[in-house]
């Protein structure tokens, strides 16, 4: 048996689609009949051989440099050997016994088998052959992989549709191929659509392109060469303009079933019409009888196929996924889809790398010393989700205190409380970044790090704000709900802006490192001089009459918090999200409408609280109001990280609003000439709303959270068990460091723990 390999490079002999190195295997000439056949084979008690083990034909084989058609059967080198360059295909493969050989005394080099009466492999292409550079070999590969996963194809089943003639791109070579029929799901158009892009993006050339329409497959039966001659002679019109690579952008979605083959044979010579004895002898055992299932596609560069859990592969076996939300319940699929949960959009996780910049000075000279060393008191048993969580039990545990022994946010309250204040956010912003530590050091780095992460900052961001309004001593006050609710402008836009950006921006001075410094101090302040010290002429502190005259802390506690946000962080926000979108040459006018939801939210809330005929504040329901904003604002911003995750469009809306506008129109009823509602019907609205909003986030969370799960088989709150060796590469893939957040609030945290 003679094989012989061309290193780096590949030859016109294989087939302009078929180039995972079995196409140089030849049947016998002469006559003889080998003792057993591929049928009596599968026969033998002797377990089949493993799919791997086919792939050992492309890699041990004798090397050389040199063009000797001879040792091929007439082929000849399709491209120059050039040191550097690896012949890369793409295919689906199967491994499959016909149960029957071509016949003995057709001059047709046999695809079905090898000299040793080894059954090979077929395939379907879903390229020509590419010229890769060395460098390009790793980066053509992971993007091969995130678009076969983002295409959404799942594990899928075709069937044969008879025998074809097709010649190769030089029309130097002849194949006899099975058709394949049009799967229901169009999987194989896909397929071939992501191959293609990828190819595209590497400077490759596409296939089926559109003068491929002029080597479409020929039937064995009927007037073979008229038609044959017609289809490569004859140039169409209508063609569309193509680039040099022959791609042509109204040829994208086009239908491409009718290319799609597998070879089964090859000659040298223009098939004629005695060939048709080939097909009355396969037609009844192969063209009628193929039905194979496509579970994942190869990617072959040089001369090595290899699986994707071998770190450092050049090719890769690409699984395609078959997990997540099952769609069988319409009402569940519609659902999923709304909330970004649904297969096509948990894909993403997957190819999700995670981006930031943070310029803190504290953070990083100070701060990361005392986390890399808090982090290691954790035990190893403890999920890195669970220390998140723990972290905002320190926040709940203050809301309780809070609610027990300074209802009226006014105090003054035990020095203790204030401490604990103190104490609580400053434990809570540790474990947000020591979480992601916690999820290195246990192996347990995710996609729902980020999102689990994000939501509880979320949560948080109404309710640290909260334990800030009592230590100031502001109570359910104008001030008071504005030191409450402002960390939510923050906290949307920086959100807002990782979603378009992909990156998470920090400055020099932002609010989850020097902003908490500074809330934390202010506690512990109150905690030794009491609430009163913020109410105080600041000329009692410091002797500079001039600059602050009869000013108090809190009489420039607004001016100050509100147009640092306005002229520094929402500025930062739109700059970086503008140079984002010209860089991908998209437009801006639409990310501004994305402002939507906090305008409402903003100016639903004000509406409600500051109205003249609202009894919320004279009733002090400040703590009611921010429990229920905390849910509320909690999932409009954890929808939009979510949306960042899975690569979907921005989510414009949440039902937990209708009933913040409703709350706002509640308590303006005299403004229409309608008479103002009593307050124990306010409070029963508010307490209502509380309800739902519990209810409907939660429900939301926990799909979420399960079908994410579920995706990428790993625990939220425990460790996920080590994966075995025998791992399967997409559960790898998807268990991979894939991690983030963002979050503005003045209280709230950053979580390093995804640098």
């Amino acid at each position: 048996m003679t094989l012989v390999a061309y290193s780096d490079s590949d030859d016109s002999g294989r087939e302009h689609e078929s180039k995972q190195g079995i196409g140089s295997i030849s049947a016998r000439s002469d006559g003889l009949k080998r003792k057993r056949s591929p049928y009596e084979e599968q026969q033998s008690d002797l377990p089949p051989l493993p799919d791997s083990f086919h792939d050992l034909y492309s890699s041990t084989t004798r090397v050389s440099n040199q063009d000797d058609p001879s040792l091929h059967a007439g082929r000849q080198r399709q491209f120059p050997h050039v040191e550097g360059q690896w012949p890369t295909h793409v295919y689906i493969e199967f491994l499959t016994d016909v149960g029957q050989t071509l016949p003995p005394k057709v001059q047709l080099h046999s695809l079905l088998q090898s000299d040793l009466g080894t059954v090979l492999p077929l395939h379907i292409s879903l390229s020509r052959t590419m010229m890769l550079a060395t460098y390009q070999r790793q980066p053509f590969t992971d993007s091969l992989q995130s678009a076969i996963q983002e295409s959404g194809v799942r594990p899928f089943t075709v069937a044969s549709d008879g025998l074809r003639w097709v010649a190769n791109h030089e029309n130097n070579r002849w194949f006899l191929v099975v058709h394949i029929k049009k799967p229901p799901g169009d999987e194989l158009n896909k397929l071939l659509r992501a191959s293609n892009g990828v190819a595209r993006r590497h400077g490759q050339p596409s296939l089926y392109v559109p003068q491929d329409a002029l080597r479409a497959p020929v039937a064995v039966h009927g007037k073979y060469h008229t038609s044959w001659k017609r289809r490569i002679s004859v140039a169409d019109p209508l063609k569309p303009e193509a680039d040099d690579f022959g791609n042509a952008s109204t040829w994208q979605e086009e239908d491409m079933s009718a290319y799609f083959h597998l070879s089964i044979g090859w000659t040298l010579e223009e098939p004629a019409e005695s060939r048709n004895e080939i097909s009355a002898c396969l037609s009844s055992q192969i063209a009628t009888k193929l039905e194979l299932a496509i579970e994942s596609v190869k990617a072959k560069i040089g001369n090595s196929v290899v699986d994707e859990q071998e770190k450092y592969a050049v090719a890769a076996k690409i699984p395609l996924y078959n997990r997540g939300v099952q769609k069988t319940d319409p009402v569940i699929i519609g659902e999923a889809a709304h909330e970004c949960v649904c297969e096509d959009a948990l894909v993403h996780l997957k190819s999700y790398k995670y981006s930031s910049v943070d310029k803190s000075l504290i953070s990083r000279y100070i701060l990361k010393y005392y986390w890399n060393g808090f982090v290691e008191l954790l035990p190893l048993w403890l999920a890195p989700n669970m220390v998140t969580l723990l972290g905002f039990f320190f926040i709940l545990a203050d809301i309780i205190l809070l609610e027990i022994f300074i209802p009226d946010l006014v105090g003054p309250a035990p020095s203790w409380l204030y401490y604990s204040f103190a104490c609580g956010v400053w434990m809570y912003s540790t474990m947000d970044n020591v979480d992601g530590k916690q999820a290195r050091r246990t192996g347990q780095s995710s996609g729902l790090g980020e999102l689990f992460d994000h939501g509880i900052d979320s949560l948080n961001c109404t309710l640290a704000s909260l334990c800030e309004t009592a230590a100031m001593g502001l109570g359910s006050s104008p001030k008071g709900v504005f030191t409450a609710l402002i960390p939510c402008l923050p906290m949307f836009f920086s959100t807002w802006e990782t979603y378009h950006t992909h990156t998470l921006y920090l400055g020099y001075f932002n609010g989850p490192t020097e902003g908490l410094i500074i809330a934390c101090s202010m506690m512990i302040a109150s905690g030794y001089y009491g609430p009163q010290i913020w109410t105080q002429p600041m000329t009692d502190l410091i002797d500079r009459p001039e600059i602050f005259g009869d000013a108090s802390v809190v009489d420039v506690w607004i001016p100050v918090i509100f147009s640092t946000f306005l002229f520094i962080h929402l500025p930062a926000c739109v700059l970086n999200v503008v140079k984002a979108r010209r860089a991908q040459k998209l437009p801006l006018a639409p990310v501004f409408v994305e402002w939507l939801p906090i305008v409402i939210f903003t100016a639903s809330s004000t509406s409600w609280l500051y109205s003249p005929y609202s009894t919320l504040m004279r009733e002090n329901r400040l703590v009611l109001f921010c429990l229920t904003m905390s849910f509320v604002f909690g999932r409009m911003t954890t929808k939009i990280i979510l949306a960042h995750l899975t690569r979907q469009p921005f989510p414009m809306w949440t039902v937990m609003l209708f009933p913040l506008i409703g709350g706002a129109i509640l308590g303006n009823l005299p403004r229409v000439g309608l008479p103002a509602v009593t307050a124990s019907v306010e409070l029963w609205y508010l307490r209502a709303y509380f309800v739902f909003a519990l209810v409907a986030y939660f429900r939301w969370a926990l799909l979420v959270i399960n079908s994410i799960c579920d995706y990428l088989g790993i625990n939220c709150l425990t460790i996920t068990p080590k994966p075995a060796p025998n791992q399967t590469a997409g559960t790898k893939a998807a268990n991979g460091d894939i991690s983030s957040k963002a979050h503005q609030a003045m209280n709230g945290g950053i979580d390093r723990k995804r640098e």
